[in-house]
């Protein structure tokens, strides 16, 4: 008897053991994936992200008609450039980049796919077959970094000092400000500043891939805040997670004529964001607020002074209801207009 409950003690020390072998190999390789930066691994990088804190603001002419088109495209969730899903999003975009006319084109997050533990996910290789395709184009373009991007192998802040190579990608942030990314771009007609862009991150999961939203910190308001009220003049502001009063213009605002609406689910699941909602209310410059990250809802509306809008999924790898088709957004500012409402055009292209 004796003999035998010393084997089965023994036989569960061994299960234990191996239990706890695999948990503990498991974890650290979970550790090294979200921590390490395998940006290097595809091509070589050579710059480092903290020369974003040394970029002046860039500056473009708008042409004589006074107009100015910024293309956003959001949500692709490339998983490594290759598959099926990605090959299609990249001739999609290929035919867009290619036909429609545009100035400026804002990646407003989610870019590449985030927690991802096979072994054919390559982020950065994904990131260099779009970077390539749109350097081709000689038109500058920025990233806002989205929730998913920076959740494994590499930070946002990997993300964005890889991106860094390309000739055309802008970018920039302030010392001291929450985030990776935020910059102004500012556009001037006939020798004067008429119009800001205003590219902001508005944060990811903590802890990664598995804890709460962030939200749009107190700093960053304020750093956005400082720059609108320096500038006085209208602002686009770009970033990736919505903020509550997106749910309420939908409800009470103007819907843009011909833009399909979808409100699929709540547009208040970052409901922290009321921060920004509170402390930029009563600015006068913003204009517009343009946010991607939630794949089925889709809207235009103008509501209290200002333009809400926020597009569905750019990309084929992305998770989406099956009415929503794959699209990309031209927002087409008019810096001769003397109000908000009649500033913009809004258009989506869909395959």
């Amino acid at each position: 008897m004796a003999n035998k409950k010393k084997q089965i003690i023994k036989v569960i020390s061994t299960i234990l053991a191996v239990v706890l072998l695999f948990v503990g190999s498991f974890g650290g390789y979970l550790l090294y994936r979200f921590n390490c930066d395998k940006s290097s691994d595809y091509r070589f990088v050579s710059n480092d992200y903290s020369n974003i804190y040394e970029q002046q603001t860039p500056t473009y002419d708008v042409g004589e008609d006074g107009k100015f088109t910024v293309l956003k495209i959001n949500d692709t969730h490339f998983y490594n450039g290759t598959c099926e899903d990605d090959k299609h999003t990249l001739s999609y975009l290929k035919n867009v980049l290619a036909t429609a006319s545009y100035d400026f084109v804002i990646v407003n997050g989610d870019l590449v796919e985030g927690f991802n533990l096979k072994s054919d996910y390559d982020k950065y290789k994904a990131i260099d077959l779009f970077a390539d395709m749109i350097e081709n184009y000689n038109i500058p373009w920025t990233f806002a970094p989205g929730n998913n991007d920076g959740e494994i192998d590499g930070d946002n802040d990997a993300i964005i000092a890889f991106m860094m190579e390309y000739p055309h990608f802008v970018y920039g942030n302030s010392e001291g400000v929450y985030g990776d990314m935020q910059f102004f771009v500012d556009l001037t007609y006939n020798g004067k500043l008429a119009h800001s862009l205003a590219i902001l991150d508005s944060g990811m999961r903590k802890p990664k891939a598995i804890g709460k939203y962030e939200y749009i910190q107190e700093s960053q308001i304020n750093w956005l805040l400082d720059g609108i009220n320096e500038r006085k003049v209208p602002t686009s502001v770009f970033f990736h997670m919505p903020v509550p009063s997106f749910e309420t213009a939908f409800d009470n605002g103007e819907a843009y004529k011909d833009f399909t609406m979808y409100k699929t689910y709540p547009y208040t699941d970052i409901p922290k964001n009321v921060l920004f909602d509170d402390m930029t209310k009563d600015n006068k410059y913003i204009s517009l607020i343009s946010c991607a990250h939630q794949h089925s809802n889709n809207m235009c509306s103008f509501y209290e002074g200002r333009w809400y809008q926020l597009s569905s999924v750019s990309g084929y790898s992305a998770g989406r209801d099956d009415f929503i088709v794959p699209s990309v957004t031209l927002t087409k500012i008019d810096v001769t207009a003397d109000n908000a409402k009649d500033m913009y055009t809004f258009e989506q292209i869909a395959k």
